[in-house]
């Protein structure tokens, strides 16, 4: 939403200050002082049509791109027990070519509620260490397609890791 100063508006309308904002401008309304518009929104009922139309196809092309990332991933899952000194494996399944480079990073959650990446591990397996305890485990896969694309895709999260 974009919000102008109701004054702003008067000025640059030639009204006088005491004359209202409602109606003024298609799309906008005056609500507890300031002017609330919604972008996009035209005087002409053809072009605004234009424009919703155009925003619904945007909204399909995008979708249709995620429905074909995820179609080449059949599964992507951490299975194992968030116990010290378990291995825990990322099984991955994609289907179809076109997958240049496949990378797998681990990831650790640490009590502050951050992310952090466990370094020098890239393998589709990793042993829960001391480091680990108390703390969550994820794996995120990192494709890049013969295109140049590049994907990422998170795994479900083990933990916290006992002892």
């Amino acid at each position: 939403m974009i919000r102008l100063s109701p004054l702003l508006l008067v000025l640059m309308a030639g009204l006088p200050a005491g004359t209202s904002a409602q109606g003024l401008l298609p799309g906008c309304r005056l609500e507890n002082g300031s002017l609330q518009c919604v972008p996009g929104l035209t005087a002409d009922p053809q072009q605004q049509i234009q424009v919703l139309e155009g925003q619904i196809n945007r909204d399909v092309q995008t979708e249709g791109h995620l429905e074909q990332a995820i179609e080449g991933l059949k599964r992507f899952e951490l299975i194992g027990e968030a116990k010290e000194g378990q291995l825990i494996k990322a099984e991955l399944m994609l289907q179809g070519g076109g997958f240049e480079e496949v990378h797998i990073h681990w990831y650790r959650r640490n009590n502050q509620g951050n992310w952090q990446l466990v370094d020098n591990v890239t393998e589709s397996t990793y042993r829960v260490g001391p480091s680990d305890r108390g703390e969550q485990l994820m794996a995120v896969l990192v494709v890049r397609t013969s295109d140049g694309k590049v994907q990422r895709i998170s795994s479900n999260v083990l933990g916290p890791v006992s002892n």
